[in-house]
């Protein structure tokens, strides 16, 4: 049951995102790096911030390093979908096997600020929350510039999903 609820939010993650890249892909080149009003300057800077955050909490999951993805690896959103494809492949294997025990066991990772333990379930949780905010933001920006992804309300997810 807990596999098939984690599957599910991480599909909503997946499809919220894909909403995203279809509208960021009609950005000119030069608007999918403009700096704009919010923390993370630019569509390209925040969708690749939120891919490298997503890698990072699956590598953390299963023991691996992880230093990060730079933007500049993503010159464009059709490299970021080919790599979120991969990182979804991975996470969407994990979530299905991994068990409650596992969850809720404490790994120990690395970062700019220091060591961090936290449980994997905690990890599961941020990368959901993580990936909502900056979605928020990316719907925003791309409303800004005349290419609104519509709405990324999980009932509409939902809807979709039992059609």
């Amino acid at each position: 049951m807990l596999n098939e609820l984690l599957l599910d939010m991480y599909d909503f993650t997946c499809w919220g995102r894909e909403l995203i890249l279809e509208q960021a892909a009609k950005l000119t080149p030069e608007q999918f790096v403009q700096e704009t009003r919010f923390p993370i300057k630019s569509v390209r800077a925040t969708l690749a911030h939120t891919l490298s955050a997503e890698s990072g909490y699956y590598a953390r999951c299963v023991g691996q390093p992880h230093s990060g993805l730079p933007e500049t690896d993503f010159p464009d959103v059709a490299s970021l979908q080919a790599r979120w494809q991969v990182e979804q492949e991975k996470m969407r294997a994990y979530l299905a096997q991994v068990s409650e025990a596992e969850l809720n066991e404490a790994v120990t990772y690395n970062t700019p600020q220091g060591e961090i333990t936290r449980t994997r379930i905690l990890l599961i949780k941020q990368l959901f929350f993580h990936s909502m905010q900056h979605r928020a933001e990316l719907a925003q920006m791309l409303t800004e510039f005349g290419y609104s992804p519509g709405n990324i309300d999980y009932t509409l997810f939902a809807m979709r999903k039992q059609a």
